[in-house]
Protein backbone atom coordinates (compact mmCIF):
# COMPACT_ATOMS: atom_id res chain seq x y z
CA UNK A 1 0.00 0.00 0.00
CA UNK A 2 1.69 3.30 -0.76
CA UNK A 3 1.50 6.47 1.05
CA UNK A 4 1.04 4.41 4.24
CA UNK A 5 3.19 3.99 7.33
CA UNK A 6 4.33 0.76 8.10
CA UNK A 7 2.67 -0.74 11.29
CA UNK A 8 5.33 0.03 14.85
CA UNK A 9 6.01 -3.37 16.12
CA UNK A 10 5.25 -3.44 19.47
CA UNK A 11 8.22 -3.29 21.85
CA UNK A 12 10.54 -2.43 19.36
CA UNK A 13 13.33 -0.37 20.70
CA UNK A 14 12.22 2.93 18.47
CA UNK A 15 8.90 2.52 20.28
CA UNK A 16 10.43 2.60 24.13
CA UNK A 17 12.74 5.95 22.47
CA UNK A 18 9.34 7.24 21.49
CA UNK A 19 7.50 6.62 24.35
CA UNK A 20 10.65 7.70 26.59
CA UNK A 21 10.62 11.20 24.69
CA UNK A 22 7.08 11.44 24.84
CA UNK A 23 6.89 11.33 28.59
CA UNK A 24 9.64 13.85 28.72
CA UNK A 25 10.62 16.30 26.56
CA UNK A 26 8.32 18.72 28.41
CA UNK A 27 10.27 18.44 31.59
CA UNK A 28 13.67 18.59 29.53
CA UNK A 29 12.65 21.85 27.64
CA UNK A 30 11.35 23.24 30.80
CA UNK A 31 14.31 23.23 32.27
CA UNK A 32 16.33 24.63 29.46
CA UNK A 33 14.21 27.21 29.22
CA UNK A 34 14.51 28.12 32.68
CA UNK A 35 18.20 27.70 32.63
CA UNK A 36 18.54 30.28 29.37
CA UNK A 37 16.30 33.29 30.45
CA UNK A 38 13.44 32.04 28.12
CA UNK A 39 15.33 32.09 25.17
CA UNK A 40 13.38 29.30 23.44
CA UNK A 41 15.45 28.58 20.41
CA UNK A 42 18.49 27.91 22.30
CA UNK A 43 16.13 25.93 24.90
CA UNK A 44 14.86 24.27 21.66
CA UNK A 45 18.05 23.58 20.29
CA UNK A 46 19.70 22.28 23.78
CA UNK A 47 16.40 19.79 23.85
CA UNK A 48 17.06 18.62 20.94
CA UNK A 49 20.86 17.69 21.68
CA UNK A 50 20.18 15.67 24.94
CA UNK A 51 17.46 13.77 23.13
CA UNK A 52 20.16 13.01 19.95
CA UNK A 53 23.06 12.18 22.79
CA UNK A 54 19.48 9.85 24.34
CA UNK A 55 18.89 7.92 21.04
CA UNK A 56 22.63 7.37 20.58
CA UNK A 57 23.00 6.04 23.91
CA UNK A 58 19.69 3.77 23.61
CA UNK A 59 21.09 2.31 20.40
CA UNK A 60 24.10 1.52 21.84
CA UNK A 61 22.47 -0.61 23.99
CA UNK A 62 23.28 2.16 27.43
CA UNK A 63 20.71 0.72 30.00
CA UNK A 64 20.29 3.98 31.45
CA UNK A 65 19.76 5.70 28.55
CA UNK A 66 16.00 5.77 29.37
CA UNK A 67 15.73 7.44 32.74
CA UNK A 68 14.92 10.61 33.78
CA UNK A 69 18.30 11.01 35.97
CA UNK A 70 20.34 10.37 32.94
CA UNK A 71 18.48 12.59 30.92
CA UNK A 72 18.79 15.50 33.02
CA UNK A 73 22.44 14.46 34.01
CA UNK A 74 23.15 14.96 30.03
CA UNK A 75 21.12 18.19 29.88
CA UNK A 76 23.11 19.73 32.35
CA UNK A 77 26.37 18.75 30.39
CA UNK A 78 24.77 19.98 27.23
CA UNK A 79 24.32 23.62 28.98
CA UNK A 80 27.45 23.71 30.53
CA UNK A 81 29.51 22.84 26.99
CA UNK A 82 26.73 24.89 25.66
CA UNK A 83 28.62 28.15 28.17
CA UNK A 84 31.81 26.77 27.83
CA UNK A 85 31.21 27.20 24.11
CA UNK A 86 30.18 30.69 23.85
CA UNK A 87 31.57 31.74 26.77
CA UNK A 88 34.99 32.86 24.82
CA UNK A 89 32.70 34.74 22.34
CA UNK A 90 29.72 36.06 24.19
CA UNK A 91 29.77 37.59 27.53
CA UNK A 92 26.07 38.39 27.74
CA UNK A 93 24.39 35.36 27.67
CA UNK A 94 20.89 34.96 30.27
CA UNK A 95 20.25 32.09 32.52
CA UNK A 96 17.87 32.38 35.47
CA UNK A 97 18.80 32.64 39.14
CA UNK A 98 16.77 30.72 41.63
CA UNK A 99 16.28 32.25 45.46
CA UNK A 100 18.90 29.96 47.47
CA UNK A 101 19.27 30.33 51.70
CA UNK A 102 22.72 31.37 50.96
CA UNK A 103 22.03 34.35 49.37
CA UNK A 104 20.48 37.55 50.55
CA UNK A 105 17.22 37.49 50.21
CA UNK A 106 16.13 40.11 47.05
CA UNK A 107 14.14 43.01 47.74
CA UNK A 108 11.43 41.81 44.61
CA UNK A 109 9.82 39.16 42.74
CA UNK A 110 12.90 36.83 41.42
CA UNK A 111 11.61 36.14 38.34
CA UNK A 112 10.26 39.66 37.21
CA UNK A 113 11.48 40.88 34.19
CA UNK A 114 14.01 43.23 36.24
CA UNK A 115 15.64 40.45 37.54
CA UNK A 116 15.91 39.13 33.61
CA UNK A 117 17.77 42.39 33.01
CA UNK A 118 20.37 42.05 35.94
CA UNK A 119 21.26 38.19 34.71
CA UNK A 120 22.03 39.96 31.50
CA UNK A 121 24.75 42.13 32.71
CA UNK A 122 26.90 39.17 34.62
CA UNK A 123 29.47 37.35 32.57
CA UNK A 124 28.23 33.73 31.16
CA UNK A 125 30.43 32.10 34.26
CA UNK A 126 28.67 33.79 36.29
CA UNK A 127 25.45 32.76 35.10
CA UNK A 128 26.73 29.50 34.64
CA UNK A 129 27.68 28.90 38.27
CA UNK A 130 24.55 30.55 39.97
CA UNK A 131 22.48 28.17 37.38
CA UNK A 132 24.27 25.05 38.36
CA UNK A 133 24.25 25.80 42.64
CA UNK A 134 20.80 27.52 42.66
CA UNK A 135 18.24 26.34 39.86
CA UNK A 136 20.34 22.64 39.58
CA UNK A 137 20.41 22.79 43.19
CA UNK A 138 23.97 20.99 43.43
CA UNK A 139 26.90 20.93 45.98
CA UNK A 140 29.39 22.92 45.32
CA UNK A 141 32.09 20.18 44.61
CA UNK A 142 30.05 19.16 41.62
CA UNK A 143 29.52 22.08 40.68
CA UNK A 144 33.44 22.56 40.31
CA UNK A 145 33.58 19.22 38.42
CA UNK A 146 31.05 20.18 35.83
CA UNK A 147 33.04 23.85 35.30
CA UNK A 148 36.79 21.69 36.04
CA UNK A 149 37.56 23.98 38.88
CA UNK A 150 38.30 23.16 42.56
CA UNK A 151 36.16 23.10 45.26
CA UNK A 152 37.46 26.32 46.48
CA UNK A 153 37.92 28.74 43.63
CA UNK A 154 34.17 27.40 42.40
CA UNK A 155 33.12 28.80 46.06
CA UNK A 156 35.14 32.36 45.55
CA UNK A 157 33.14 32.35 42.00
CA UNK A 158 29.64 31.91 43.68
CA UNK A 159 30.70 34.42 46.49
CA UNK A 160 31.70 36.71 43.53
CA UNK A 161 28.59 35.87 41.20
CA UNK A 162 26.26 36.62 43.81
CA UNK A 163 27.89 39.68 44.31
CA UNK A 164 28.05 40.65 40.80
CA UNK A 165 24.15 39.58 40.87
CA UNK A 166 23.36 41.97 43.95
CA UNK A 167 24.97 45.05 42.52
CA UNK A 168 23.20 44.46 39.22
CA UNK A 169 19.93 44.18 40.72
CA UNK A 170 20.47 47.44 42.89
CA UNK A 171 21.49 49.04 40.15
CA UNK A 172 17.93 48.39 37.98
CA UNK A 173 16.29 49.23 40.64
CA UNK A 174 17.83 52.66 41.03
CA UNK A 175 17.55 53.41 37.90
Amino acid sequence: MQGTAAPRDEGHPRDAIAAFYDRSVREVFAYFHRATAGNRQLAEDLTQETFEACVHAARRGEPDALTMRWLIGVARHKLVDHYRRHSREERKLSLVWNRSTEAAPLPFDITSAVAMAALAELSAEHRLVLVLRYLDDLPVAEVATLMGRSTGATESLLVRARRALSESLEDSRDA
